[in-house]
């Protein structure tokens, strides 16, 4: 059961929701239901049968399965909604997929009807006992994942997110040497453990036959959007199907059993949901109710994105969410009529409670909500979300709010939503520059280099955000790279550097790298900047799903193995060190004398039971002179215990802030220990 009337209606009946249905007339939907030979092969038609409107539901059709004659016998079923293309190139009857399918079949034509731009996958059901129940392609009916001890999770202020797209190169024979292809959730499963060889990627020995991702140490996994999309053998931001796991990446029982896994080891899952625009079913069942063309509708304020100076919303191929708009009409989520719905708000919730219920999801990043342009809508969204996550364990007064998250894209940085309640946290995209410049030597106008860094390691001091911009750690995502590496200075660190003429790129990585993830905020790392992976596909930055990760090339020379050891050793420490997850940050040293390239700062609190970390760095090409370099005003200098993070030694008493630096780089220093 969920909370979601809908949903549970589907255990009953077949359904389609058309609100446009309560109010004018609508020719009754056909329900086109088939069977295949095993999995796959081809569709044969067992009959096509009209829904009709229950008295007490504006605007929803149901069809009784027990009315379906010849009678369903126990089994998996391909079924398509037969109805009239509402979309503003209307073109007759078509078949499409059922918007609320937990699995759909690419691999099936449509009987009839649907060229290749409304092409629509089959929807799959299978009837059981008298019953509709989800199941996978084969199907196995997928239990839902276990909700994990809270205990066991890592709290927003020691997350270490891993941002991952399941587009994946492995070493091939195509023109530039790699065979592209897209993972799956069995291949992610392999990258936390090692007895899981992965499916399509199992030919890589660090995928076989390692776990990488627990050797790196993150405790929070962001899949991209893992809801169903689109575009066929590639991974994207096309969601079409938002209750079905994408077709590509594999069922919801995989991506269940990698649930279960991550949780097992204290690893949070993220998940990636696209709002502003989508591909979905909706755009040709009931267009006005549920989307606009925002060039056909100038007028409607509905048709613009927020903090975009008046520019029109952006529906990359897609068709942009109408979230304005309201109707009389049956509400999926609570079974009432509601005289004043907004389609798009209830759709949304509505998948949303799927996936927060089925695997147990702990926590949300919005994408691109400038493009969704409704704040009303988001705020709603993310509260729905918290309430879900509360009611997981057992209501607000006894849930841990330090273990659930709602993140929002939006790169201008608008901290006012957080204030104002819309999301809990931002990407923090100035970070990102910042970062990039430092590890150049540059500054960042209007700022200095000294500047540049101090914001840098604490986004708190950002004054050129809305007011009050960031007020702690949790609510900035800090990041060196991100899925969006198309435009200037975006690219993949290697590339970035390469392309500055920087050629010890191990070097300015690592220095990269120590910044991130001792900086306040919350550090997300780019899956394959941990061994400093190469852009293949997207040279020239156009697309920024087109670029994919090449585990295999983690092992393509020593540097690169010695690189990921040394971003492990830091995620370690700031998953679990104390001083790392307070927002306390105090500059001590700033060397004038060296053109104020070599700074030192404290992260945490000092005092009875406290282990600050100190900061030290050099962002200038010249080693310091000498056998020593010395540091005035070391916090806690007379204790002894000391020792470097980065490298995992010791230091000796009398070299406490003493020690050279060599050109780019940084040390990492505290006497916290873990059994401390």
């Amino acid at each position: 059961m969920y909370p979601i009337d809908i949903l549970n209606q589907r255990h009953e009946r077949f359904v389609l929701w058309v609100p446009r249905s309560s109010t004018s007339p609508v020719q009754p939907p056909l329900l086109v239901i088939g069977t295949t030979p095993g999995i796959s092969g081809p569709f044969t038609e067992i009959g096509r049968f009209p829904l009709a409107p229950p008295d007490d539901k504006l605007g929803l059709w149901t069809l009784d399965p027990a009315s379906i004659s010849p009678p369903l016998q126990d089994g998996v079923y391909r079924y398509w909604f037969e109805i009239q293309d509402t979309s503003p190139e209307t073109r007759g009857p078509l078949l499409v997929a059922d918007p609320f399918a937990f699995t759909v079949d690419y691999s099936i034509a449509p009987p009839t009807g649907g060229d290749d731009a409304r092409y629509q996958p089959a929807s799959v059901i299978k009837f059981r006992d008298g019953k509709l129940r989800p199941c996978d392609l084969d199907g196995t009916e997928p239990q839902p994942a276990a909700p994990p001890d809270p205990a066991t999770l890592p709290s927003n202020n020691h997350l270490v997110i891993y941002e991952l797209p399941t587009s994946w190169a492995k070493v091939g024979a195509d023109a530039r040497g790699n065979d592209v292809d897209v993972g799956t959730f069995t291949d992610v499963l392999a990258l936390f453990d090692p007895a899981t060889d992965g499916r399509r990627f199992s030919s890589i020995a660090a995928v076989r036959d390692e776990a990488i991702l627990t050797e790196l140490g993150i405790n929070a996994l962001e899949l991209l959007p893992a809801a169903d999309a689109k575009a066929k053998g590639e991974w994207g931001y096309a969601t079409a199907h938002y209750f079905a796991t994408d077709y590509d990446l594999g069922s919801a029982s995989d991506l269940r059993r990698l649930v279960d896994r991550i949780h097992s080891q204290g690893v949070r899952l993220f998940t990636d949901v696209v709002m502003a625009f989508g591909h979905d079913p909706y755009s040709y069942i009931d267009f006005d109710s549920f989307h606009l063309r925002p060039p056909l509708e100038p007028h409607n304020p509905d048709s613009y994105q927020s903090h975009a100076g008046g520019q029109m919303r952006d529906g990359y191929g897609g068709n942009s969410w109408r979230y304005v708009h309201s109707a009389a009409s049956y509400d999926p989520e609570t079974g009432d009529n509601n005289p004043s719905l907004h389609p798009a708000w209830s759709f949304h919730r509505c998948h949303l409670a799927r996936w927060m219920a089925d695997f147990a999801v702990g926590g949300l990043r919005l994408d691109s909500v400038n493009n969704v342009a409704n704040y009303d809508f988001l705020r709603s969204y993310k509260d729905r979300a918290w309430e879900l996550y509360h009611s997981r364990h057992g209501g607000a007064a006894t849930s841990d709010p330090s273990k659930f998250l709602v993140i929002a894209e939006e790169l201008s940085t608008p901290t006012s939503m957080i204030h104002s309640g819309v999301v809990n946290a931002l990407w923090n995209e100035p970070f990102q520059a910042r970062l990039r410049a430092a590890i150049l030597g540059e500054a960042v106008h209007p700022d200095n280099l000294e500047w540049t860094v101090r914001k840098l390691a604490s986004p708190i001091l950002d004054t050129a955000l809305e007011a009050p911009g960031f007020t702690t750690g949790t609510q900035a995502i800090n990041y060196i790279t991100s899925h969006d590496i198309e435009g200037f200075r975006k690219e993949r660190l290697f590339n970035y550097l390469t392309r500055n003429n920087v050629w010890d790129v191990a070097r300015r990585a690592r220095l990269a790298f120590a910044l991130l993830l001792t900086s306040v905020g919350i550090p997300m790392i780019f899956a394959g900047e941990e061994f400093a992976d190469e852009m293949d596909r997207s040279v020239d930055m156009g697309l920024k799903q087109s670029d994919p990760v090449n585990y295999a090339r983690r092992d393509d020379g020593g540097w690169r193995r010695d690189l990921f050891k040394y971003v492990a050793r830091l995620v370690k420490c700031r998953t679990r060190c104390p001083a790392l997850g307070e927002d306390e940050t105090e500059f001590f040293h700033v060397d004038r004398s060296r053109g104020g390239r070599v700074m030192a700062w404290r992260r945490g609190a000092v005092g009875e039971g406290k282990w600050p970390v100190v900061v030290v760095v050099n962002l200038g090409g010249e080693d310091t002179p000498g056998e020593e370099y010395v540091v005035p005003n070391w916090p806690e200098r007379e204790k002894s215990g000391w020792r470097e993070v980065s490298q995992g030694r010791e230091v000796p008493d009398e070299w406490v802030s003493r020690e050279p630096l060599m050109a780019w780089e940084a040390k990492v220093y505290t006497r916290w220990r873990e059994e401390v």
